[in-house]
């Protein structure tokens, strides 16, 4: 019985030892096809968050664009008056899109993101007072032609607990009014408020507007490809330009003419 079971374990041994193993090369590329695949499985759901982003974020594009402005505590006083710049950007990252700003001399916010928010039509903005502060969470809606209203989550102390955003004059002025609340009540107060001009702007004059061919917004940064000059709206859909404008320019050719076959 022993002998027969010893065999059969014998024979089975040999069986396998005289399976041929698989070469290295074709293992490594049997291994390289199941990432890629991996891979290629992982890139359009990127893409697809990344375009839901940015078709959230095409209502607040009116805030793209390098700004001037002069802040004031109370409207019509020079007391306390301060002057800062700031710019606002897009920024593409691997399945996302977010609108950034930049404020080096800012009195209340030196940079943050602007997000879509968890529901439809709702935004969050992640602003820091200091280039190493954590950065505070404000949260609201954008009414359609109306403003932008963020209101803080819990307490942030002494800055401002809202934000309303709102730009008029064709959108070559920027007015930001900060409030901070009236203790635990659901009241705010002003706090200061921020009249910005956009930088470049030129009013009265007319002519065509050029459009970005990422975002849709106004044109303001000249893009080259094969001979042919494009606009964008800031430095970050300028990156993203560059980085594949031929599907960029297929994009944006098909969003017109879906544009003309429904005028």
């Amino acid at each position: 019985m022993l002998a027969r079971l010893l065999g059969l374990m014998v024979a089975a041994w040999w069986t396998l030892a005289t399976i041929p193993a698989l070469p290295v090369p074709l293992l490594a590329a049997a291994e390289e096809k199941a990432a890629s695949g991996d891979a290629a499985e992982t890139k359009p759901a990127a893409e697809q968050q990344q375009a839901e982003a940015k078709r959230a974020l095409q209502a607040a594009q009116h805030l793209i664009g390098s700004w001037r402005g002069v802040g004031q505590v109370r409207r019509g006083s020079t007391a306390g008056s301060w002057q800062e710049e700031t710019n606002w950007a897009w920024q593409f990252e691997q399945g996302s899109a977010a609108l950034v700003f930049a404020a080096p001399q800012g009195k209340h916010f030196v940079s943050g993101r602007l997000l879509p928010g968890k529901e439809q039509g709702t935004f969050l903005l992640e602003a820091r007072r200091t280039a190493d502060a954590k950065p505070l969470r404000y949260q609201g809606t954008l009414e359609d032609e109306g403003p932008l209203v963020l209101t803080a989550e819990g307490d942030v102390g002494d800055a401002p607990a809202r934000l309303t955003f709102r730009t008029v004059a064709g959108g070559d002025r920027l007015v930001v009014l900060l409030e901070r609340r009236l203790g635990d009540s659901d009241r705010f107060l002003r706090l200061a408020e921020i009249g910005y001009t956009r930088q470049g702007s030129k009013f009265g004059q007319g002519g065509m507007a050029k459009e970005c061919v990422v975002t849709g917004g106004a044109g303001t940064i000249a893009v080259t490809h094969n001979g042919q000059t494009y606009y964008v709206c800031c430095t970050g859909c300028r990156d993203y330009f560059y980085a594949d404008p031929q599907t960029v320019l297929a994009e944006y050719q098909a969003k017109k003419a879906a544009q003309q076959a429904k005028e």
